[in-house]
Protein backbone atom coordinates (compact mmCIF):
# COMPACT_ATOMS: atom_id res chain seq x y z
CA UNK A 1 0.00 0.00 0.00
CA UNK A 2 2.60 2.47 0.71
CA UNK A 3 4.50 1.78 -2.30
CA UNK A 4 0.87 2.39 -4.32
CA UNK A 5 0.65 5.35 -2.56
CA UNK A 6 4.20 6.93 -3.40
CA UNK A 7 3.81 5.76 -6.89
CA UNK A 8 0.41 7.55 -7.28
CA UNK A 9 2.32 10.74 -5.83
CA UNK A 10 5.24 10.63 -8.17
CA UNK A 11 3.12 10.10 -11.22
CA UNK A 12 0.87 13.11 -10.38
CA UNK A 13 3.90 15.43 -9.81
CA UNK A 14 5.02 14.28 -13.30
CA UNK A 15 1.66 15.05 -14.75
CA UNK A 16 1.19 17.93 -13.60
CA UNK A 17 3.22 19.01 -16.01
CA UNK A 18 0.89 18.41 -18.68
CA UNK A 19 -2.33 18.47 -16.78
CA UNK A 20 -1.71 21.34 -14.97
CA UNK A 21 -0.97 23.31 -18.80
CA UNK A 22 -4.83 23.39 -18.50
CA UNK A 23 -5.99 23.99 -15.11
CA UNK A 24 -3.84 27.00 -13.74
CA UNK A 25 -4.60 29.28 -17.23
CA UNK A 26 -8.61 28.41 -16.77
CA UNK A 27 -8.30 28.79 -13.37
CA UNK A 28 -6.63 32.30 -13.59
CA UNK A 29 -8.87 33.35 -16.31
CA UNK A 30 -11.88 33.03 -14.69
CA UNK A 31 -10.33 34.56 -11.66
CA UNK A 32 -10.35 38.02 -13.69
CA UNK A 33 -13.77 36.83 -15.30
CA UNK A 34 -15.97 35.52 -12.94
CA UNK A 35 -19.12 35.60 -15.15
CA UNK A 36 -17.54 32.50 -16.87
CA UNK A 37 -17.31 30.29 -13.89
CA UNK A 38 -20.36 28.34 -15.39
CA UNK A 39 -18.09 27.75 -18.66
CA UNK A 40 -15.15 26.87 -17.40
CA UNK A 41 -16.35 24.91 -14.65
CA UNK A 42 -18.51 22.90 -17.42
CA UNK A 43 -14.81 22.66 -19.98
CA UNK A 44 -12.30 21.56 -17.06
CA UNK A 45 -15.36 18.51 -16.18
CA UNK A 46 -15.61 17.50 -20.30
CA UNK A 47 -11.58 17.80 -19.80
CA UNK A 48 -11.40 15.45 -17.20
CA UNK A 49 -13.67 12.87 -18.39
CA UNK A 50 -11.76 13.35 -21.56
CA UNK A 51 -8.81 12.07 -20.23
CA UNK A 52 -9.59 9.73 -17.65
CA UNK A 53 -11.83 7.57 -20.16
CA UNK A 54 -8.91 5.65 -21.44
CA UNK A 55 -8.35 4.60 -18.45
CA UNK A 56 -11.77 3.51 -17.64
CA UNK A 57 -11.97 1.39 -21.23
CA UNK A 58 -8.53 -0.33 -20.17
CA UNK A 59 -9.13 -0.77 -16.51
CA UNK A 60 -12.74 -2.27 -17.77
CA UNK A 61 -10.96 -4.68 -20.49
CA UNK A 62 -8.37 -5.36 -17.75
CA UNK A 63 -11.50 -6.31 -15.33
CA UNK A 64 -13.36 -8.46 -17.80
CA UNK A 65 -10.05 -10.65 -18.41
CA UNK A 66 -8.33 -9.15 -21.77
CA UNK A 67 -5.12 -9.55 -21.94
CA UNK A 68 -2.78 -6.98 -22.90
CA UNK A 69 -2.13 -9.61 -26.29
CA UNK A 70 -5.66 -9.47 -26.95
CA UNK A 71 -5.61 -5.82 -26.47
CA UNK A 72 -2.56 -5.63 -28.98
CA UNK A 73 -4.17 -7.78 -31.85
CA UNK A 74 -6.95 -5.64 -31.57
CA UNK A 75 -5.57 -2.34 -31.47
CA UNK A 76 -2.93 -4.13 -34.19
CA UNK A 77 -5.77 -4.58 -36.71
CA UNK A 78 -7.74 -1.77 -36.04
CA UNK A 79 -5.12 1.28 -36.03
CA UNK A 80 -6.42 2.69 -39.20
CA UNK A 81 -10.19 3.19 -37.18
CA UNK A 82 -8.68 4.17 -34.33
CA UNK A 83 -7.03 6.91 -35.44
CA UNK A 84 -9.96 8.07 -37.95
CA UNK A 85 -12.19 8.04 -34.49
CA UNK A 86 -9.37 9.90 -32.54
CA UNK A 87 -9.04 12.44 -35.36
CA UNK A 88 -12.76 13.43 -35.82
CA UNK A 89 -13.62 14.88 -32.55
CA UNK A 90 -10.29 17.12 -32.88
CA UNK A 91 -11.27 18.33 -36.06
CA UNK A 92 -14.71 19.31 -34.99
CA UNK A 93 -13.26 21.17 -32.09
CA UNK A 94 -10.80 22.55 -34.62
CA UNK A 95 -14.08 23.70 -36.65
CA UNK A 96 -15.85 24.80 -33.44
CA UNK A 97 -12.61 27.07 -32.43
CA UNK A 98 -12.30 28.69 -35.87
CA UNK A 99 -16.02 28.95 -35.90
CA UNK A 100 -15.94 30.73 -32.58
CA UNK A 101 -13.27 33.27 -33.80
CA UNK A 102 -15.54 34.56 -36.55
Amino acid sequence: MPVAFFAGFVISLLELACTGQVYLPTIIFVMGHPDMQGRAFFYLVLYNLASILPLIVVFGLAYVGTTCQQLGRFIHRRTAMIKLATAVPFVIMAGWLLQSLV
